[in-house]
């Protein structure tokens, strides 16, 4: 067997999250979110949802087509009309807006915290909702942090359902979302230009770049001190990585030189493309020269393993590409 023919295989059967339980996974997310309008719309005393058509936002690494198998978890984000509430949108921390409700909006205003509408308690709003659909009266709903985690026994993923804000245009014309932090308040944030950057970045690259997150990804995930660095931050270091290397023969060849790049990069900042997080790399000194040893290590083994290839020694070859996965 050819290590082109070795390697794709080992993509479909191990990394790519089958395009049938994928497609399943949409119906019901597009289900979960059809019930949330109809049950949403039947009571006066419920919130009111955005919009018709923009009520439901996905977000996370499923919507951007870089999730790795198992499929476990699929994000979604449901999103409130803030009524005329007002918030400190201009802060420098992110992670820390406070929102301000109208006494014109009683719905709201009755889940007021210490600090201005609570992400708790409209996640709980939000959990007491989803009790409602019949379908999910014997769901696993449990609050976590920013999401609601719903379980069925159905799927063999669950669901993390996050409630949000839309925020109103700017002078340019812009707008974001503010999601709970997990502590009360609530955080900017835009999974719009996070999809968008993927499909910009793909159309300049001559390989299938989504899959080579993924395998990335998979790496990450195979061998523990790379697992420290946050996979949202790795799949940003991708794009950081393009923009210096922008070429590539296929995704062997790639993965080889990223990994390179990786080791001098998790050394310093890894900044948030949408301008709204700041650093994304928290990982102290010690563990950042763990992973650049990785790294290192690995650049060589898929250096040589590509050399092979090119010497058409295939069994050796995929011998290093299974020690990459962890096999």
């Amino acid at each position: 067997m050819s290590v082109d023919s070795w390697f794709k295989n080992y993509v479909s059967e191990n990394i790519n999250i089958d395009s049938k339980k994928s497609a399943r996974a949409k119906t019901s997310r597009n289900w979960l979110t059809s019930n949330i309008k109809d049950l949403s719309q039947k009571n006066e005393e419920n919130l009111e949802l955005y919009s018709d058509s923009e009520f439901a936002l996905k977000m996370g690494s499923f919507a951007r087509k870089t999730q790795i198998r198992p499929l476990d978890d699929v994000d979604q984000m449901i999103i409130f009309s803030a009524k005329g509430s007002t918030a400190n949108l201009d802060t420098s921390q992110w992670n820390q807006v406070f929102v301000n409700v109208p006494d014109s909006a009683p719905e709201l205003k009755k889940m007021d915290g210490e600090n201005g509408l609570s992400s708790i308690k409209v996640l709980n709003y939000l959990k007491q909702l989803l009790n409602g659909i019949s379908q999910y009266q014997s769901a696993d709903i449990k609050r976590s942090q920013q999401a609601l985690r719903l379980e069925l026994s159905s799927y063999d993923w669950g669901f993390d359902i996050v409630p949000g804000f839309r925020t109103v245009d700017d002078e340019q014309g812009y707008y974001y979302y503010i999601i709970p932090n997990g502590n009360g308040t609530w955080e900017k944030t835009d999974p719009r230009i996070d999809r968008q950057n993927l499909t910009e970045y793909q159309k300049e690259t001559p390989i299938d770049l989504r899959e080579v997150v993924r395998i990335i990804k998979y790496w990450r995930k195979a061998h523990n001190a790379v697992c420290k660095l946050n996979s949202y931050a790795l799949e940003t270091t991708v794009l950081d990585f393009i923009d210096t290397n922008p070429i590539y023969s296929n995704s062997r060849e790639f993965i080889e030189n990223f990994l390179l790049y990786l080791s001098k990069a998790v050394l310093g900042s890894v900044q948030d493309r949408k301008g709204i997080q700041g650093d994304l790399n928290s990982l102290d000194y010690i563990d950042r020269l763990e992973i650049q040893e990785k790294a290192i290590y690995y650049h060589d083994m898929i250096k040589e393993a590509n050399n092979y290839e090119s010497e058409s020694m295939s069994e050796q070859a995929i011998k290093s590409w299974t020690n990459f996965f962890g096999d």
